[in-house]
């Protein structure tokens, strides 16, 4: 158990620097346009249609409840202040 302890306290104290190869812009991005190109899973026209539908549709839902509420609210401020 002792072993154990100590070989944790060993890595907890211990300070190793990594030291990573310097790299320039250039090859900044153009390891970013590899990547875009071949590694991210772009979404299909059909995909993104539906998605984009879906983000419309609770907009203009959330528009017209809070756009709702509000037209009441406004209303019944007028009714309680014309009073």
């Amino acid at each position: 158990m002792k072993d154990k302890e100590q070989a944790v306290k060993n890595k907890t104290t211990s300070t190793q620097t990594v030291t990573l190869p310097k790299t320039s812009f250039k090859d900044f991005v153009r390891g970013v346009w590899v990547e875009l190109r071949h590694k991210v899973k772009w979404p299909t026209r059909k995909e993104l249609l539906q998605d984009s539908s879906v983000v419309v549709g609770f907009l203009v839902f959330w528009a017209l409840y809070i756009g709702l509420w509000d037209f009441l609210f406004a209303q019944l401020l007028k009714l309680v202040l014309s009073k």
